[in-house]
């Protein structure tokens, strides 16, 4: 009798460490100031695995914050001198928002305002709120911000460390970088993979909304409102339809999406307050987060995590990254680069017209020389003329035909 006494004693005290031992998971939550509310003029670091506020980012009631403009660093006027707003969408969320992405790198929190076509972000880095506008630059390429289809109401920082904006419709991807002189390019509407049939990326019923999470390999993944679940290639901008999220209540709307640290994807709703829920991402299917009570309803949601970071490369990695060597008698050396030239070797019996490109992470070709191989082992030069940021790229080179024979990683230092 005292064995088994003692045996649950020890299973009691177990499960309490264990308890106890539960792994946070923190998003930065786009929400309103109350459970309940439909304004999401609020930013609050929540806590996901039990729905503790942990942080009040930005309090839309509080007055003692700075804007400022993203490049001169020069104060933006919100209130005329009786404190009065002269324009409403000056201010940093009287717009509300839907559309958030966290920098880890700089701990930024990238937004934007719903019918305010412009890049802002909260500098994490300072106690009071510091926000930024990149005031007077448009975030894409839209006209009519009174039509609910331009909205940006996805984001996120994808493994490259860019951002990436996506608007309602689809027709919209956003591109802008986080380093010292940002560059936003609207990069043109996503196009439907073949294998997508009925449920295109641009429908209104199945694909508005939600939220994006960043991939370990360079691809994103898209959750929309509706539970459908996109993956889209950077470079190719296509999207892939993968499927619907099973398990999600039918009111609930999936508005926010972030990774755990364990990779699974846990999902935010701007409708439902009775909880989150985990996603397994290969089976898609959804569990209810066993939260304290009620939760706040959060219009996105933003941690910096990035998914698939331990599966196998070769299963997840995009078409760019993977292998492609048709000859396998094509090299290429130095490697990694540090002197501003790399060479390639062509070893192989077809001669001919060749082009040798760089790439980068993204698939966005840098450099690209045509050369003409009239022998076997001819050795091709390929110079850096400018100078490129350390790091991962690609090296291609493709056929007369147009054809990739050869694909490669090359480190620049």
């Amino acid at each position: 009798m005292k064995y088994k006494f003692l045996l649950l004693a020890v299973f009691f005290c177990y499960s309490l460490i264990t308890y106890g031992q539960k792994k946070k998971v923190t998003a930065y939550a786009i929400t309103s100031e109350k459970q309940g509310q439909f304004l999401w003029t609020e930013v609050k670091l929540i806590d996901l695995t039990t729905g503790e506020v942990l942080q009040q980012v930005y309090e839309n009631s509080r007055f003692n914050y700075q804007v400022l403009d993203a490049r001169s660093g020069k104060s933006i006027q919100v209130k005329n001198e009786k404190g009065m707003i002269t324009d409403n969408s000056r201010m940093p969320f009287s717009t509300f928002s839907a559309a958030c992405a966290f920098d880890k790198k700089h701990k930024r929190l990238y937004y934007t305002p719903m019918f305010v076509n412009e890049l802002r972000y909260i500098d994490l880095n300072s106690s009071t709120p510091k926000i930024y506008y990149f005031s007077g630059e448009p975030l894409s390429k839209a006209h009519n911000l009174n039509d609910e289809a331009n909205h940006i109401t996805r984001m996120v920082i994808g493994a490259d460390g860019n951002g990436y904006a996506l608007s309602n419709d689809a027709n919209h991807l956003v591109k802008f970088t986080t380093g010292r002189k940002p560059l936003i390019t609207d990069l043109g509407a996503l196009q439907d993979d073949p294998s997508n049939g009925a449920v295109s990326v641009h429908n209104r019923c199945t694909s508005w909304g939600g939220d994006m999470v960043a991939a370990a390999d360079g691809s994103l993944f898209l959750i929309s409102a509706n539970r459908s679940v996109f993956r889209i290639d950077i470079a190719n901008r296509t999207a892939r339809y993968i499927g619907g999220i099973d398990g999600l209540p039918a009111q609930f709307t999936s508005n926010g999406a972030v990774v755990s640290d364990d990779g699974k994807l846990i999902v935010s709703s701007a409708s439902y307050t009775d909880g989150y829920f985990e996603v397994d991402m290969k089976s898609w299917k959804a569990a209810r987060v066993n939260t304290n009570g009620k939760v706040f309803n959060a219009s996105d949601l933003a941690n910096g995590n990035i998914a698939l970071q331990n599966e196998n490369r070769a299963e997840t990695a995009p078409l760019f990254t993977r292998p492609l060597s048709a000859y396998n008698k094509i090299s290429l050396y130095p490697n990694p680069v540090a002197e501003g030239m790399f060479r390639v070797s062509f070893d192989n019996d077809e001669l001919g017209r060749y082009d040798i490109q760089l790439v980068d992470i993204t698939g966005r070709i840098l450099l690209q020389k045509p050369v003409n191989i009239a022998n076997k082992g001819q050795v091709v030069e390929v110079e850096l003329k400018k100078a490129f940021a350390k790091g991962m790229y690609f090296v291609k080179v493709l056929s007369n035909a147009k054809k990739i024979v050869y694909s490669d990683k090359i480190i620049i230092e």
